[in-house]
């Protein structure tokens, strides 16, 4: 089971890197900040809020970002597993996403992919249906944004 996940970990490992260096520029700015007024800047302008750059990177789409919503919505895809199943007592298998996210956050696509090993209509029309509700955070350019998702359903 391990060993099937591991391109799907790959290929979020690499999104997570393209999306490194916003953070990276966040990280450069600590220790660029030892000079006296940049200091300064920091400890006076920052109040109780994260209004600098920690906030809006939150409210970004990342991959953590991308996968605590889809663990959130995990009940959303069972809720579809466990309809279908009633049908199919024996059902059980691979379920494969590409879920595009818009620039505002909410979902554009959902593609099952072919290294799916559940094919059953009844869920994928139960997901794309629930997938209409999910909100995840804005993409950080207003671009679209595609990453794989991936569930082990028994």
């Amino acid at each position: 089971m391990t060993t099937t996940r591991n391109p799907w970990t790959l290929a979020l490992l690499f999104v997570t890197v393209a999306a490194l260096p916003g953070c990276k520029k966040e990280a450069t700015s600590s220790p660029d900040a030892g000079g006296g007024d940049a200091a300064a800047d920091d400890g006076d302008g920052g109040g109780g809020d994260n209004g600098g750059y920690d906030g809006p990177t939150e409210d970004v789409l990342t991959v953590d970002a991308f996968e605590e919503t889809m663990q959130t919505k995990q009940s959303d895809v069972a809720d579809c597993f466990a309809q279908a199943k009633e049908a199919k007592p024996d059902l059980a298998g691979k379920l494969s996403l590409e879920i595009t996210v818009a620039g505002d956050g909410s979902v554009q696509t959902i593609k099952f992919e072919d290294s799916s090993t559940i094919k059953e209509a009844s869920i994928t029309s139960c997901v794309e249906e629930k997938a209409k509700g999910w909100k995840f955070p804005r993409t950080r350019d207003g671009s679209p944004m595609t990453l794989p998702y991936s569930l082990n359903l028994s």
